[in-house]
């Protein structure tokens, strides 16, 4: 692995950027996080998409019997009849590339797309041909304005443009079929700005709710998991399975492993001799330098206790975790602390390491192997002067160190 790491701004510095909701399209405005949000409301919204898209199919079919009541049994009436159809075999390869690929937001997002504007062009040639039944008509629009902007599952922005595009269209036949007085055009194209407007409003608002609901429920949950002086994960990261998670990872995809335990060296003679405050100022700091220096989204770093810390390292290998943790230590020994008066406190950290090598047949399978491993490395590093790092390679049946 390359010793090359992307330098973050510390997380602690920047609380949650990434949950910032752009209003304009109702979206988080990291698609990262938009994309978590749209895969956690999956399951229920392919559910409510397959309910909306079998309950429009069968009616749009079902309303071929008014063609045939204003054509009567024409060519014409017919052949809207097939038009129809089509619209509900659309819809069923929607239901059937919905079922075959559960997992994916993008099948759902464009079969209700697709489902839609398939629906609207065969809506307006429904109605090119059948102008005596204008008023029925513009009531449908409005009605199919509705199911688009809130009951059929898709992106609000989607959502926006096939409603006002449909209904800008459906004005511009109604205009150039001319059959209709001038304050009649008026009254109806009033109306379908209306709908339009109350169905963005509607949608708007819905899409809205739904990412303030998460985004409380992420920031709760970061809360739980976070320590509030460091920014970093709490023990209760660990106990929820965040270790065994990642050596799982690794045994399944052969790669390599790597955990670093730090210490601050001294730091109850820190509490002393500068006071509380002082210290809480280095673990701050301490905290926010291993933020900064491992991968944002990637490595985890964890507050083990006191002034100790965990940073797990996914496809790291042992020469990686010591290239990194020795750029920890200069970069901690280097600087101070700033503390009340504008004194600054400096201080040193040991660490040790346990790496798990890539594919290596006798990885552990538990993490307390590389967690003892790990604190084996970080004592000898204290026994050997401090301020130094220390590093093994665990596997299931030896071991190899490295200074």
């Amino acid at each position: 692995m390359s010793n090359a790491r992307k330098v973050p701004v510390p997380h602690h510095d920047l609380p949650y950027p990434r949950l910032e909701i752009d209003r304009q399209r109702a979206e988080f405005a990291d698609a990262a996080v938009e994309d978590r949000f749209n895969r956690h409301h999956l399951p229920e919204t392919t559910a409510q998409l397959k309910i909306s898209l079998l309950f429009c199919a069968a009616f749009y079919v079902a309303f071929g019997a008014t063609d045939v009541a204003t054509l009567g049994p024409t060519a014409t009436a017919w052949a809207m009849i097939a038009l129809r159809l089509l619209v509900a075999l659309v819809a069923a390869g929607g239901l059937l590339a919905i079922t075959r690929r559960p997992e994916s937001v993008r099948i759902a997002v464009v079969a209700a797309c697709v489902v839609e504007i398939v629906g609207l062009a065969v809506f307006m040639v429904l109605c090119w041909y059948q102008p005596a039944a204008t008023a029925w008509n513009v009531m449908s629009q409005a009605l199919i304005l509705m199911a688009i902007y809130i009951n059929i599952p898709n992106r609000f922005i989607h959502a926006v443009w096939i409603a006002a595009g449909s209904s800008a269209v459906f004005c511009a036949m109604l205009f150039v079929q001319g059959h209709l007085k001038m304050d009649d055009l008026v009254a109806l194209v009033l109306l379908l700005m209306l709908g339009n407007t109350l169905g963005y409003i509607g949608a708007r608002r819905f899409h809205l709710a739904r990412r303030e609901e998460f985004r409380s429920t992420i920031l709760l949950q970061q809360l739980a998991d976070r320590d509030p002086l460091t920014g970093c994960y709490n023990r209760r990261v660990l106990q929820k399975g965040l270790l065994d998670a990642e050596l799982a990872r690794a045994r399944r995809y052969g790669t390599a492993l790597s955990v670093i335990l730090g210490d601050i060296d001294h730091f109850k003679r820190i509490n002393d001799t500068h006071g509380h405050a002082a210290g809480d100022h280095v673990l701050s700091d301490f905290g926010g330098l291993l933020l900064a220096m491992t991968r944002e989204t990637v490595d985890s770093v964890v507050r083990y206790g006191g002034e100790e810390f965990l940073i797990v390292l996914p496809e790291t290998d042992l020469a990686g975790a010591h290239a990194l943790a020795e750029r920890i230590r200069h970069a901690f020994g280097s600087t101070g602390s700033a503390v009340e008066f504008g004194e600054f406190v400096t201080a040193t950290a040991s660490f040790g390491i346990a790496s798990v090598p890539a594919l290596d047949p006798d990885a552990p399978e538990t993490p307390a192997v590389l967690m003892e491993a790990a604190d084996a490395q970080l004592y000898a590093a204290k026994r050997g002067g401090r301020n130094c790092v220390r590093g093994v390679s665990v596997t299931a049946d030896r071991m190899r160190s490295t200074a």
